[in-house]
């Protein structure tokens, strides 16, 4: 993308044309036909392009090198992902008021939500990496290592939450659920922090206790840490959108969420010990972090005493003899094996309860949040 510096004028009229958007699209209804599925992730990338010079024009003129910053900085850290979160806005859209998506604009508005979902996981990436000591995400250097950033990187972090709530003032501030959507996105960022503070928590650098790495222990970060951001805020955006109103299915849709989401964290942790890095676009360092994952909670299960005590001995260590221990433990309990068992099992609960639990006309939308993850190698 050029320099802001370059593309203010083109802001200016990005933002105005919001204003616009917001009046054209009133009552939803369009004589067009509704966009195919194969185009969302087209149509999601074309709202990006329009989307960032519009929310940082700013009558504060800052100097040129400040928006420029702020561009390289975005383009960086929020697209390049697998937008699922994002996109998922737009397909539950589909599922329950495909119409919508016929208006231009209304499409524009819906996938500009959907970005703030991925605005956010920028920013908690970026701090993650931070936290982590991580090198690499999304198969470059994590932003906070390149070297004109540095801790920098700490004010971006907060840069890139503020400007979901630019986006929400620009698009959606004239519908009568706007502050719903401000407090949804309070209370998950507020969920996500905590279950942050908590993976912290369990595993201080230096500090080694495998006593604390239960699963329910785990169980209660992954709820807090990624299922509320990664899938309950995606559906209940849609809902917001769609105007759905009956709190049960909030309430059911945030029981399978937070299922989904435990499954999708195992899957993350899996990747990060057995994943090659050229796939999943990082390079896994859970064992060096002392991270309570799942593949060392379920491995203190079954572990003997030596197996336990080979654990304690290594886990935790950055040197390369100390994690390959581990893994040679993970290969000698059959970890992979455990974890296909997991994933086939797991699967098939969530449909079961999807099945049971899902209004009819949701079913769709949580079949196909599942169908993106189920069997995923990055």
């Amino acid at each position: 993308m050029a320099p802001i510096s370059n593309i203010a004028a083109a802001g200016v009229a990005v933002a105005a044309g919001a204003v616009l958007m917001y009046k054209l699209s009133g009552s939803g209804k369009s004589s067009l036909p509704v966009p195919p599925a194969e185009d969302d992730k087209k149509n999601f990338m074309a709202c990006y392009k329009k989307l960032v010079p519009a929310i940082l024009y700013d009558k504060a003129d800052h100097p040129p090198a400040v928006m420029d910053w702020m561009v390289e900085m975005i383009d960086y850290n929020v697209p390049g992902g697998k937008l699922n979160r994002g996109i998922s806005v737009v397909q539950g859209v589909r599922t329950l008021k495909p119409e919508l998506l016929a208006d231009p604009d209304q499409m524009y508005r819906i996938c500009a939500l959907g970005w703030c979902i991925e605005w956010l996981q920028a920013s908690f990436l970026v701090a993650d990496d931070i936290m982590d000591h991580s090198p690499t995400r999304r198969g470059q250097p994590c932003w906070y290592c390149v070297p004109k950033v540095g801790m920098a990187a700490v004010n971006d972090v907060l840069l890139l939450d503020k400007l979901i709530y630019r986006i929400l003032k620009m698009y959606w501030s004239n519908e009568k659920y706007y502050l719903e959507l401000i407090e949804l996105f309070h209370q998950v960022s507020y969920c996500t922090i905590a279950g942050q503070l908590s993976d912290v928590l369990v595993a201080p650098v230096g500090e080694v206790d495998l006593s604390l790495y239960t699963m329910d222990r785990y169980n209660h970060i992954v709820k807090y840490k990624t299922a509320y951001y990664s899938f309950y805020l995606s559906v209940a955006c849609a809902f917001h959108v769609c105007q759905v109103t009956d709190p049960k299915a909030y309430k059911v849709a945030e029981e399978i969420c937070m299922i989904m989401g435990e499954f999708f964290q195992v899957q993350d942790d899996y990747l990060d010990c057995y994943g090659a890095p050229e796939v999943i676009g990082k390079i896994g360092t859970d064992i060096e972090d002392n991270k309570c994952s799942w593949l060392v909670c379920q491995a203190l299960l079954i572990a003997t005493p030596e197996q336990t005590a080979t654990l304690k001995k290594y886990y935790g260590k950055s040197d390369k003899p100390s994690v390959q221990k581990i893994k040679d433990l993970y290969k000698e309990l059959k970890m992979e094996e455990r974890y296909k068992k997991y994933e086939q099992d797991s699967y098939e609960k969530i449909c079961a309860i999807i099945d049971k639990k899902s209004p009819e006309a949701n079913k769709p939308l949580f079949m196909w949040m599942l169908g993106r993850i189920y069997k995923r190698q990055k």
